[in-house]
């Protein structure tokens, strides 16, 4: 498991569907350093636990440290919200 920081800037839920379950995801925005010094923002939009997400929404416009982890599938990263870090989140 690894720690991403940011700011988050948004969070938002998608209703369930007859082919999709209720997710919840959160938008951080952070910094990524590049090889030559320069530092680019990147945002990343991750799907989190109900309970989670209810405690992120009162903190929009604020850093936090959230746990993810990430695998490659077909060439592009995924991120996601660890299952054993649920009871995590914070600042």
């Amino acid at each position: 498991m690894y720690n991403v920081t940011g700011k988050i800037i948004n969070v938002f839920h998608s209703p369930a569907s007859e082919k999709y379950e209720e997710t919840f995801k959160v938008q951080m925005l952070g910094d990524s350093p590049l090889v030559d010094g320069q530092v680019k923002k990147e945002m990343l939009t991750l799907s989190v636990p109900k309970t989670i997400f209810q405690s992120l929404e009162s903190h929009i416009d604020e850093e936090m440290t959230l746990p993810i982890g990430f695998y490659v599938k077909n060439g592009q990263l995924v991120t996601f919200y660890p299952k054993h870090g649920q009871e995590k989140g914070g600042r």
